[in-house]
């Protein structure tokens, strides 16, 4: 059975979550990043292999968060993507009706405008926020 990893390298967590072909959330995982981004993904990648059920294989991996480019290398992504799309395309595909989409990260904040299934805009604070979400832990 094939499967799709996603990896989300933030400043505060790293998230992996497995996909079946059914759109069935397989593996997921929520680590703390702790300032060591490689550790992370690296930690986060064999616990997906010791959870994923047997005969099931990868067959794509999806990289975003603020440390992207970084996790995309170390896994061989097929693709990466800034958070912006990340967060619409993921609340369009699991609530079709989305307008709006906010997210209050590690590093900073965002509000996303979509109008019909499209980013029209968005906004994300313009000074340097570190632990802006620390206060969700």
């Amino acid at each position: 059975m094939e499967a799709y990893l996603g990896i989300d390298v933030g400043s505060v967590t790293t998230k992996l979550a497995v996909l079946n072909e059914a759109d069935e959330l397989v593996v997921d995982l929520y680590l703390p990043t702790q300032g060591k981004p490689v550790e992370m993904t690296q930690q986060g990648l064999r616990q997906v292999k010791e959870q994923l059920p047997p005969g099931m294989d990868i067959c794509g991996v999806s990289t975003t968060g603020s440390a992207r480019y970084l996790a995309g290398v170390i896994v061989g992504a097929d693709l990466v993507k800034n958070e912006i799309t990340s967060h619409a395309v993921g609340a369009l595909h699991y609530f079709p009706q989305s307008q709006t989409v906010i997210e209050i990260g590690g590093q900073d904040s965002k509000i996303i405008i979509i109008r019909d299934g499209v980013v029209t805009d968005f906004g994300m604070n313009t000074v340097c926020a570190a632990g802006t979400g620390s206060f969700l832990d």
